[in-house]
């Protein structure tokens, strides 16, 4: 509340002097074309796309609420389907086809901070309902951020965590304990980015783990846990208009290695876009009509429906109460900063997770 009075303030003495007005308010503004909420959220925090495997139009978008101790899964009209109890959830994901009991799955994701551990849910794909399917015991100790990474060299998928304070992020494997349960082992690496990081995401195609620091801008490490400790810093804080905190961060394949590291500048309200490939070119930003200091966010290029045909980005709107989250037609904003529409290459359920590698393409850094 502080930051906005003082933007507002910052605001009116500009156009009194005759400096104009921020950057943010100037450039792409592209409009949510739906609503994700219920009466029983509080503050919806962070959001992952779950893609149905016959039917897109049934996918769904599952939030994290750690004020309403939920987490909510809404069909694309913004119906809430399920709320789940859960003390204090973190970021959420989702990765398909985990081997668990003899058959594969769809698993769900996110850290409690509460509890202190990653929770693990498997998706019905015929009632699009999660049912919990970890051992309870994948203790990670203080944790903050989340995200999940399915390695294409060996097909094991991964979690990583951190606890706030000066982030030290570490790598679990999730598993089939050899009972139908998920459990965690590890951790395998420890990653000192520095500072708080809270937004994770896992390039899958090209192994790469792209973090936000709040106070810094984004790191990229190798996401293979016998990977090295070693980061980049790839985007700054103040370069580009990239303001803290820098919280949200969702990637948008093609391919070759293309498409795009979408972040959000929550200090002013904007969605700063970067080319996937290194060196991670800056390529433009955009806001969405009536939101501000917006934290989780995520992305697909796959036509979900009529409305979304082109794909969709979802967000969280920081600024009105009761912070819930919307959904952007992707053709939108692509058309508005001139990106690509790719809505055929990258299924993450079905695409070869080698493929841009197999073409020729290897993010050296």
């Amino acid at each position: 509340m502080a930051r906005s009075v003082f933007r507002v303030l910052v605001i009116g003495l500009m156009t009194v002097i005759g400096l104009g007005s921020l950057p943010a308010l100037a450039g792409v503004v592209v409009s949510a074309v739906r609503i994700l909420s219920t009466r029983e959220i509080a503050d919806e925090d962070d959001m992952c796309f779950w893609l149905h495997p016959t039917d897109l139009s049934r996918s769904t978008v599952i939030s994290s609420d750690k004020k309403a101790r939920s987490l909510f899964v809404y069909d694309l009209e913004g119906h809430v389907l399920q709320a789940i109890a859960s003390p204090e959830p973190g970021n959420v994901d989702v990765r398909y086809d985990f081997p668990l009991g003899g058959r594969k799955v769809d698993i769900v994701a996110f850290n409690d901070r509460e509890t202190q551990q990653i929770r693990v849910y498997a998706v019905d794909p015929a009632t699009r309902l999660l049912s919990r399917v970890d051992d309870d015991g994948i203790l990670t100790g203080k944790n903050y951020g989340f995200t999940l990474y399915r390695s294409a060299t060996s097909g094991r998928t991964y979690a990583f965590t951190g606890a706030k304070a000066e982030t030290v992020v570490q790598e679990w494997e999730l598993v089939d304990d050899g009972t139908g349960r998920v459990a965690g082992i590890g951790p395998f690496r420890h990653l000192r980015p520095g500072g708080v990081c809270e937004g994770m995401v896992s390039d899958d195609e090209t192994g790469k783990l792209y973090l936000s620091q709040e106070a810094g801008g984004v790191w990229k490490y190798d996401a293979e846990p016998t990977a090295g400790n070693a980061g980049s810093r790839i985007a700054t804080v103040g370069e580009h208009g990239l303001m803290q905190d820098v919280e949200g961060i969702t990637l948008y394949y093609r391919a070759g290695g293309a498409g795009y590291l979408i972040v959000s500048s929550q200090g002013n309200d904007e969605f700063k876009v970067y080319d996937r490939r290194p060196p991670h070119r800056y390529l433009g930003a955009f806001r969405v009509d009536g939101n501000a200091a917006s934290d989780g966010c995520d992305v697909t290029s796959l036509p979900l429906d009529s409305t979304f045909s082109s794909g969709a980005f979802v967000c969280r709107n920081g600024i009105a109460k009761p912070f819930a989250d919307q959904l952007v037609k992707w053709s939108e904003i692509a058309r508005s900063l001139g990106l690509a529409v790719d809505s055929t290459y990258w299924d993450p359920r079905r695409a070869n997770a080698a493929s841009a590698r197999t073409a020729g393409f290897v993010d050296p850094n």
